[in-house]
């Protein structure tokens, strides 16, 4: 019983979802090593900005960080 216990609990945190993350406005056009043309992205989690790199040229509003 033990063992399934830590086997459902070892399973539920592998799927763990942190949340999303909100775009706070940060966006800076470049080129990627491969000559595409690519946003970065800033966004607002947890109190803290990070950011992504997107192909195209818009920012998603949020995304799922996790």
């Amino acid at each position: 019983m033990k063992k399934l216990i830590t086997i459902v609990l070892f399973s539920i945190s592998l799927n763990a979802y942190a949340g999303n993350a909100f775009w706070n406005g940060y966006i800076e056009f470049i080129t990627t090593i491969s000559y595409q043309q690519g946003v970065r992205c800033g966004y607002n989690y947890n109190g803290q900005t990070i950011y992504q790199v997107f192909l195209g040229g818009n920012c998603p509003s949020s995304i799922d960080v996790y």
